[in-house]
């Protein structure tokens, strides 16, 4: 076979691409694991959208399959996109093939890789791959769950998706809870300048009640990388309009991320005001930095209480506002959680040991093919 592994991360192209954006924290995570991966000897394929203007791969062991671009929206899209999707893992060739992504897709994968009798992983990305409410539609439901009835194994980011996937699929042969990766970044730069929202405008991250937070503390600084979907522009629109109000907030555009990562540095927290996610790459990111967290609802596994790593208001608004005060009034650092923080991403999600994690999870699903 070509290679040993293929990761499925359509989505990931950006990441490769000099002129990309941020893409997702999913899409991040796919590119931190065939890089791990492919570090240490594993030939990684990744197959991804079609890249622009590639950048250079960092070893000779991980390799691009380009496939064709989504068609979905066409019509016959379906078919023709289950068709580029089959073409991409062919042309990957491997023993063992990764999905990164809550979408029919993986009824496709799980499809090829029973035919051609090729093991399969699915990787969650949110605790809503377990409780399905994003896939309203009858038949994308339907494509997902069958995929990952088949799946041989599922790795989830948080003990609490363990729950979950043991819940809704009790029958998956094989979980393993896998930490996420962070990579290693210098310090930030203190006093941070701003509290840093960082997402897709879509309701269940709730976008608008950032803007009630810079709304509730006038005295503070906000900035807001928002990034527009085509399916919710009327969200995006009602953003815009809210915000243009609010002397103290910044929208600013989707950005590389390097330019991401600059404005994590400078950030007083990273905020989060959405109702559910898995482990999100912002947090880790601004950990890294020594950044602390700010949360409305989310906290996986109750991390930033227990390890004191910013604050988690459990859904009280009077929590969350008094919270982000306490932390715009001590911004030119408070050195306790910077430290925490950054210990924590040491301890649990270096790459070098949740590679050596994933590595191990292959080789014993390809022994056992």
């Amino acid at each position: 076979m070509r290679h040993d592994v293929a990761i499925y991360a359509p989505f990931a192209a950006e990441q490769y691409d000099r002129g990309g954006k941020r893409g997702g924290g999913a899409e991040r995570q796919t590119y931190l694991l065939g890089q791990a991966l492919s570090e240490t000897g594993i030939r990684v394929a990744h197959i991804v959208n079609p890249v622009t203007v590639p950048l250079p791969l960092p070893n000779p062991h991980l390799t691009l399959v380009e496939r064709g671009e989504y068609s979905g929206h066409r019509r016959f899209g379906r078919i023709h996109e289950a068709v580029r999707i089959w073409r991409g893992l062919k042309l990957a060739d491997a023993p063992v093939y990764i999905v990164r992504t809550g979408s029919p897709a993986l009824g496709v994968v799980a499809a090829f890789c029973r035919l051609r009798r090729r093991r399969l992983i699915f990787a969650s990305s949110t605790d809503a791959d377990f409780t399905l409410v994003r896939l309203r539609e009858r038949i994308r439901a339907a494509m997902y769950r069958a995929g990952l009835r088949y799946t041989d194994a599922v790795v989830v980011q948080t003990v609490q998706q363990l729950a979950l996937v043991r819940e809704a699929f009790p029958r998956i042969p094989r979980t393993a809870h896998i930490p996420s990766f962070a990579e290693r970044m210098s310090p930030a730069e203190r006093p941070g300048k701003a509290f840093l929202w960082i997402g897709r405008i879509i309701d269940y991250k709730r976008p608008l009640r950032y803007v009630e937070l810079a709304r509730a503390l006038p005295e503070a600084s906000f900035r807001m990388v928002a990034t527009p979907i085509p399916y919710a522009q009327d969200a995006y629109a009602d953003l815009m309009r809210e915000a243009a109000a609010v002397a103290n907030l910044e929208i600013l555009s989707p950005r590389p991320h390097g330019e991401l990562m600059r404005l994590v540095g400078e950030a007083v927290a990273v905020v989060s005001t959405s109702r559910q996610e898995g482990m999100p790459n912002i947090f880790l990111e601004g950990w890294a930095r020594g950044v602390p967290a700010l949360t409305l609802d989310f906290d996986p596994d109750d991390t930033i209480a227990r390890r004191g790593l910013g604050v988690a208001a459990a859904g009280s608004w009077d929590s969350f506002v008094d919270g982000a005060r306490g932390l715009w009034e001590a911004r030119d650092g408070d050195h306790k959680i910077a430290h925490a923080s950054r210990s924590y991403i040491e301890e649990v999600h270096g790459i070098p040991s949740v590679g050596r994690r994933w590595s191990a999870l292959i080789e014993e699903l390809r022994d056992t093919g």
